[in-house]
C-alpha cells in the first residue's frame, strides 16, 4: 500500500499524463526520489508506466537507468518490450553486462541482437559467458563494486585506497589477494581503522574466508548467505582468483524470484506470463503444456470410470462420491508434495535415502490418522444418506486407502524429481494432482467392485 503522500504523487502523475502536461510532469520527475518512483510504478497502468519512463529517459538517463534496475523484473521486461528498439537499447547499455544477462533471455530477439551488436567485443564475450552459465547461475548477481588489495599493503595504504574509491562502492570488507589475484584473506573496516597505520594488511586479515565459486547456483548462494548470516560474499574462479562479490540485496531478490517461480510451478504455469501481459496467444501457449498434461490424465480417469461401468450400473449411488474421493486424494497429495519439496529445498529434509524414508514414513503415519478420522465421518454420513451401512464401509475403506496412498505418492514424487535432477517443485503441481486423481478413482471403484454384491439394493 502507498502512503498518503505517495498516493497523492501517483494521482498527480496520472492527472498530468491525462492532460498531456509533460512540462509539469518533467519537473516533478526531476524532484522525486528514485525510490518513490519505484513504489509508484507498481500502481500505474502499462501505458502510464511506459510514458512516464520515456519522459524520465529524456530528462535524466542515469536516474531512469537506476529506476529500471530497481523495478520488479516483470515491470522491467514490460517497459523494455514496449519501448522502440532504439530507446530500449539506449537504456540497456547503461547496465553492466551482469545486469543485462539477468533479463536478456526474456527480451525480443531483435533487441537481443541489437544489444550484442552494440557492445564492445570484450563486453560481448563477457555477456555470452554469463548467458552460457544458465538461468540458475549466480553470474548475473556478481558485482565488480568491491575493493581488493595486495597482502603487502599497509593499513595506511588501504585507507588511502578507500578514500579514493568511487562513491557507489559500498565498503564493508576489504579483500586481500596475493600477486596472482588469489583470495587469501579479508579484513573488516573496523579492524583496519583500529590497526596501526604501518601494520601490513596480511597481519590483521582473517584467512578463514567464506567464498563461493563462480559456477555455483543461486540456490547454493542463498544457502550460504542463510547459513553464515552474511552481508556480502566474495566470488572466486577455479584458481581461487577473486572475480567479484555478491551483496545481500541481490540475494534477497533471488530469493523472491525463486519463491515466485515455485508458486508458478505449483500452479502449472510459468513466470514468463508476467512478461507477456498484452500477448494473449503467447500466454495461452505458455499455459497449454501443463493443461494438456491434465487433459491427458483426466482422459485416463474417464477411461477408468468407463471400465467400471458395470459397477456403476449395478449401484448408481457409487458415482455420488467420486468428486469427494478425487478432491481429498488431490488435497492430501499436494500437502505432502509441497512439504517435501520445501523440505528438500531448505535442507530440512536431506536427500539421503535412509533419512528421506524416515520422513516419508512420518508422512504416512500422519496420513493414517487423518484417513481414519475422515473415513469414519464420511462413512457414517454416507450410510445415513444412502440408507445402507455397506456404502459407508465402501466409502470409508476407499477413502482410507486413498489418503494413505496419496500422502505416500505426494511425498515420493519430489524426491524422485530431485534424483533425476529436476526441480522438486515441479512435482507439487498438475503432475501430482492428476496422478492422484487417477489412483483415487481406480482405488475407489475397485473397492466398490469388490463389495458389489453387498451394495445391490
Amino acid at each position: 500500500m502507498l502512503t498518503p503522500t505517495l498516493n497523492v504523487l501517483k494521482e498527480t502523475l496520472k492527472r498530468l499524463l491525462y492532460k498531456g502536461n509533460y512540462r509539469a510532469l518533467e519537473r516533478i520527475l526531476e524532484k522525486t526520489h528514485k525510490g518513490d518512483l519505484v513504489a509508484i510504478f507498481r500502481y500505474l497502468s502499462h501505458q502510464e508506466r511506459v510514458k512516464v519512463f520515456q519522459i524520465l529517459m529524456n530528462i535524466d538517463i542515469e536516474k531512469a537507468s537506476d529506476l529500471l534496475y530497481d523495478l520488479d523484473e516483470d515491470i522491467q521486461i514490460e517497459i523494455l518490450r514496449a519501448l522502440p528498439i532504439k530507446e530500449a537499447l539506449r537504456i540497456l547499455i547503461t547496465f553492466s553486462t551482469g545486469e543485462i544477462s539477468r533479463i536478456i533471455d526474456k527480451l525480443p530477439v531483435e533487441l537481443q541482437n541489437a544489444i550484442l551488436a552494440k557492445l564492445a567485443e570484450e563486453e560481448k564475450e563477457e555477456l555470452e559467458k554469463f548467458i552460457s552459465y544458465g538461468e540458475d547461475s549466480i553470474a548475473p548477481l556478481i558485482s565488480e563494486e568491491y575493493i581488493a588489495v595486495e597482502e603487502e599493503k599497509t593499513v595506511e595504504d588501504v585507507l588511502n585506497i578507500i578514500r579514493s574509491a568511487p562513491e557507489d562502492i559500498e565498503v564493508i570488507y576489504i579483500y586481500v589477494v596475493d600477486k596472482k589475484d588469489r583470495l587469501v584473506g579479508v579484513a573488516s573496516i573496523k579492524e583496519i581503522l583500529t590497526a596501526p597505520p604501518n601494520a601490513q594488511i596480511k597481519d590483521i586479515m582473517n584467512t578463514d574466508v567464506i567464498s563461493i565459486r563462480a559456477d555455483a547456483t543461486k540456490s547454493e548462494a542463498i544457502d550460504i548467505f542463510q547459513r553464515y548470516d552474511l552481508l556480502i560474499i566474495p566470488v572466486v574462479d577455479e584458481e581461487n582468483e577473486l572475480i567479484g562479490v555478491i551483496y545481500i540485496d541481490d540475494i534477497l531478490d533471488a530469493i523472491t524470484e525463486k519463491t515466485t517461480e515455485d508458486f508458478f510451478k505449483m500452479a502449472g504455469a510459468q513466470e514468463e506470463e508476467l512478461f507477456y501481459t498484452n500477448q494473449i496467444l503467447k500466454t495461452a501457449k505458455l499455459r497449454l503444456p501443463w493443461l494438456l498434461v491434465v487433459v491427458f490424465g483426466e482422459l485416463v480417469s474417464a477411461f477408468i470410470i468407463s471400465v467400471f461401468d458395470f459397477t456403476i450400473r449395478q449401484f448408481l449411488p457409487v458415482v455420488f462420491f467420486l468428486p469427494l474421493v478425487a478432491a481429498i486424494s488431490g488435497m492430501i497429495s499436494s500437502q505432502s508434495a509441497i512439504i517435501t519439496a520445501r523440505g528438500l529445498a531448505t535442507g530440512k529434509i536431506t536427500e539421503y535415502f535412509k533419512d528421506f524414508l524416515q520422513f516419508l514414513f512420518r508422512e504416512v503415519k500422519v496420513a493414517v490418522i487423518i484417513a481414519f478420522v475422515v473415513a469414519t465421518i464420511v462413512g457414517i454420513v454416507s450410510s445415513i444418506w444412502i440408507s445402507t451401512h455397506i456404502i459407508g464401509v465402501v466409502i470409508g475403506t476407499a477413502l482410507f486407502l486413498n489418503i494413505v496412498i496419496a500422502a505416500f505418492v505426494g511425498g515420493l514424487l519430489p524426491y524422485i524429481s530431485l534424483k533425476i535432477h529436476k526441480d522438486p517443485t515441479v512435482a507439487t503441481g498438475p503432475i501430482t494432482l492428476t496422478l492422484n486423481d487417477i489412483l483415487g478413482i481406480l482405488i475407489y471403484l475397485g473397492t466398490a467392485t469388490v463389495f458389489l454384491e453387498y451394495l445391490k439394493i
